[in-house]
């Protein structure tokens, strides 16, 4: 019995690539020609915008994916290559750098909106402003940084984009020739148009931007007095407060610093102080009472007194050294008013001072810094409110010994 040899064959299956696994090409320019197409077709009319990107855009496209070139196109008009050059030359005006100022809040909305509906392009927007501040100074124009500032502000105020996008304006390449300064200048304004004071300096700190704002300004312009003239220039009353704030505040803290160098400096000049003392009050940088506030306060804390319950006679041996400075400050009666109730507020401050206040006033009193009518107008009409009754109770036995001793001389100058 013969048979057929069957010869061998191949089997098996061939297995079909599944579509969602085949990669899909990235286009992004194909995408920006979609995206510029539709925004040309229905012109700047904002409402009709809105519609298109949030209704018909955002199905027709994979804005999702290209959500980088989407935002893109709707700030400058382009693709912002690396550098900052509009990649191609292919741009259009149907964007926020091509809209007159007072449109810009209008378009801003437009992507508020957007953002609003969809969460997932928001992260996308704060990487995307501050990709474009990095290189603002190539891809905008002055008037189209301005804008930008603009519209930043309204999406910081809206909490859609993060405030610490912002310490860009410190790179040296934006701070150069003014750029950071114009960027800002926009957006403080229309952030106070929007808001106040308060609020944007909360903002900068969040930022962790200098309070003085001497960060985004060339060297050559970053002096306070130099960023409050350019305040004043741009009519921003608001923000030359802010900056006579923050001057007063850096001059506030020097003077605490030098002060208790004298302080601490075992070969400090009496003399030297005293003309530090009088050329910071008279150039204003800080007031004559709170200049003798520090220096009272850098005394007491000067010494191991400072941390002890009760403070010892080397306290008062220490204060007795200065009474020549104190003398030659204290040049009025209402200064010496203000002296006592500086002295008051620290002691009430300083639990372990309150003890030392009466025989400190009468060391004072003893060395011709305050003299009796002060002592007296003090006790009577014009002390501090801080702990009245305690230190009014302290000075009882003086002020009494005080007013007998003018009775005194007023009956010996009788009988002559």
């Amino acid at each position: 019995m013969s048979g057929k040899v069957l010869k061998p064959t191949l089997s098996g299956t061939r297995n079909k690539t599944r579509k969602r696994d085949e990669k899909e090409k990235w286009e992004p320019q194909v995408f920006r020609d979609a995206i510029i197409g539709g925004l040309e077709d229905v012109g700047n009319d904002h409402d009709l915008l809105c519609k298109y990107l949030c209704e018909t855009a955002v199905v027709k496209f994979d804005v999702k994916r290209y959500g980088e070139v989407f935002l893109d196109v709707l700030f400058v008009g382009g693709i912002v290559a690396p550098g900052g050059a509009i990649e191609g030359g292919v741009q259009t005006e149907i964007c926020l750098a091509k809209q007159e100022r007072e449109n810009v809040k209008s378009f801003t909305n437009i992507l508020i909106q957007f953002i609003r509906r969809y969460k997932w392009l928001q992260k996308t927007l704060g990487e995307e402003i501050r990709k474009i501040m990095m290189v603002m100074r190539v891809c905008l124009s002055e008037m189209e940084r301005e804008l930008l500032g603009s519209a930043t502000a309204y999406l910081l105020i809206e909490g859609l984009i993060p405030p610490t996008l912002l310490s860009a304006l410190t790179q040296d390449h934006l701070v150069k020739d003014d750029v950071s300064a114009s960027f800002a200048t926009s957006l403080f304004r229309t952030w106070l148009e929007e808001r106040d004071m308060a609020s944007l300096t909360s903002t900068l700190k969040k930022a962790s931007l200098d309070p003085s704002l001497q960060d985004i300004y060339p060297a050559n312009k970053r002096s306070l007095d130099q960023i409050e003239s350019y305040f004043q220039e741009k009519g921003m009353n608001e923000l030359v407060t802010h900056v006579k704030a923050q001057r007063a505040n850096a001059n506030r803290k020097n003077f605490i610093s030098r002060i208790k160098r004298f302080i601490n400096d075992e070969d400090y000049n009496i003399n030297d102080m005293n003309d530090f003392i009088k050329d910071a009050t008279e150039k204003e940088k800080v007031t004559t009472p709170y200049a003798l506030q520090v220096l009272f306060s850098a005394i007491a804390n000067s010494g191991d007194w400072a941390s002890q319950e009760t403070v010892g006679d080397e306290f008062y041996q220490e204060l007795k050294q200065y009474i020549p400075l104190f003398a030659a400050i204290v040049k009025s009666p209402k200064m010496q008013l203000e002296f006592i109730n500086k002295i008051q507020e620290f002691c009430y401050d300083n639990i372990n001072f309150l003890g030392t206040f009466n025989k400190t006033i009468f060391i004072l009193y003893n060395g011709n810094v305050i003299e009796e009518d002060a002592i007296i107008g003090w006790y009577y009409n014009h002390h501090s409110q801080k702990g009245k009754r305690e230190f009014l109770t302290r000075m009882e036995k003086m002020v009494h010994w005080l007013e007998n001793a003018e009775e005194e001389e007023s009956d010996e100058e009788d009988d002559e």
